[in-house]
């Protein structure tokens, strides 16, 4: 069984002409409180956007975890903002460049998503995550924690559970992730074709954008359409 937690980035009030933003200082105590609220469950791997404000709230939230290991940051392109919100191509850094200022990046991960690619509306978005998501489950298991932004985050709700949710600031969902009999190694290699995700793994979403961990919840940016 896996279990995918997601958390959203963080507020930061700079310039509308800079899409790279760094977060606020308010929203680095978020962070924490994120940290503060996981802090005792074992988190195996961590998945980021590379936009500096998911990892800077990456790294605030590993301070404050309980666990003997070192945590490494896996910076995945395919989290990153929806590029129909955002310049394109992205003006994000490599993790070998990030790395110069964030140390728990990994800079030996291999990122799933290779190119850029236009995205003129929030399905297209969708339809990355999902790719993104499909690749991670392939290879890795255990607590799977994402950190990326208010669009992609909602994608995730859209592409497992089925239903669009624009979660706040610093917000956690999370889904139980379990395989159907239909991704055991037999059957994947005795079909062939197109599958949909929910026929590899069933989604149980036990968290949808909680906030009860944030102590300030002003400002947090939280809507839904139902």
């Amino acid at each position: 069984m896996t279990n995918l937690k997601s958390v959203t980035k963080n507020a930061a009030k700079v310039s509308k002409n800079v899409r790279n933003l760094w977060v606020v200082r308010h929203g680095v105590e978020q962070a924490k409180e994120v940290g503060q609220r996981l802090k005792d469950e074992k988190i195996d791997y961590i998945f980021c956007s590379p936009f500096i404000r998911c990892l800077q709230t990456a790294t605030a939230i590993v301070s404050q975890l309980n666990t003997d290991a070192k945590l490494k940051l896996f910076v995945e392109p395919g989290f990153c903002e929806t590029l129909c919100v955002t310049q394109f191509p992205p003006g994000c850094l490599t993790a070998k460049e990030l790395f110069n200022n964030f140390d728990l990046v990994d800079s030996e991960y291999e990122h799933f998503l290779k190119e850029f690619l236009p995205e003129d509306d929030e399905y297209i978005c969708e339809l990355r995550i999902k790719k993104t998501i499909e690749s991670i489950l392939e290879k890795y298991s255990g607590n799977i924690l994402i950190i990326s932004h208010g669009s992609p985050i909602a994608a995730i709700h859209t592409v497992l559970g089925r239903k669009y949710r624009y979660v706040g600031y610093c917000a956690i969902s999370k889904f139980v992730v379990t395989p159907t009999s239909e991704s055991s190694p037999t059957n994947r290699e005795n079909k062939s074709g197109h599958h949909d995700i929910h026929s590899k793994y069933n989604f149980k979403c036990t968290l949808a954008g909680d906030i009860s961990h944030i102590s300030d919840r002003s400002n947090l940016h939280t809507r839904e359409l139902l």
